[in-house]
Formats: structure tokens, sequence, C-alpha cells
């Protein structure tokens, strides 16, 4: 599973191993200024849309780039029945985060805070 923190002026995420192999990075770093919304979704699985680049067991996970041919990109790493947290981006590589994390709503909240 992925994981998110504030540090410094900046969220970085970081990957798991294996899932580095879809998304094609250890790390991103998304400046906080650049950061318009961060609220927790349900059912994450169903917020991807377009084509995609990256891992897809319907149902279970997705873990790589959405939205190939529709303008957003997407950065996902989600899973079933786990929270997660959509981030909407300004300018950079990714137009959306869609992470599963273990408190969506605590890094949220912190993101509020600190934008």
């Amino acid at each position: 599973m992925a994981t998110a923190e504030i540090v410094g002026d900046g969220l970085r995420v970081r990957f798991a191993r294996w899932e580095r192999l879809a998304v094609w990075r250890e790390e991103v770093t998304v400046p906080l200024a650049r950061i318009r919304t961060a609220e927790p979704v349900g059912n994450a699985l169903a917020r991807t849309r377009g084509g995609r680049i990256g891992l897809l067991v319907s149902g279970v996970l997705k873990v790589g780039v959405w939205g190939l041919g529709t303008g957003t990109r997407q950065l996902v790493s989600v899973r079933r029945s786990a929270p997660a947290l959509r981030i909407a981006v300004d300018g950079g590589e990714f137009g959306e985060l869609l992470l599963s994390l273990p408190d969506p709503a605590g890094l949220a909240d912190a993101i509020k805070a600190r934008a």
C-alpha cells in the first residue's frame, strides 16, 4: 500500500516495491500550493476513468496511471474496502491522485490546514 506524508511544503507519496512496477516510480512529491482539493472518497475503484497503464484486478485493486485520453491523468493506488483520498492538483504531471490510505480524513485535514 502506498504511504503519504507532508514533508516540508509538499506531499510525498511513496509506493510499495511491487506498486513501483505499475506506477513506474518510487515516489512522487506534490507541492502543497498546487493542491486544489483533498477529500476522502468511498468506492475509490469506481472513480478511475479512461485508458490505463498499470495493474487492474477487477473489483479488487487498481495501481498505475489512469485517465489516458481524457485530459486528466490520475495516479492511482486503490484497493477494495480500503478508505481512500482523492487529491486534485493544478499543474504537474498528474491532475489527480487517488490513494488508499489508513487515515484519509486525517491527511485531508492536514493538507487543508497547511494550504
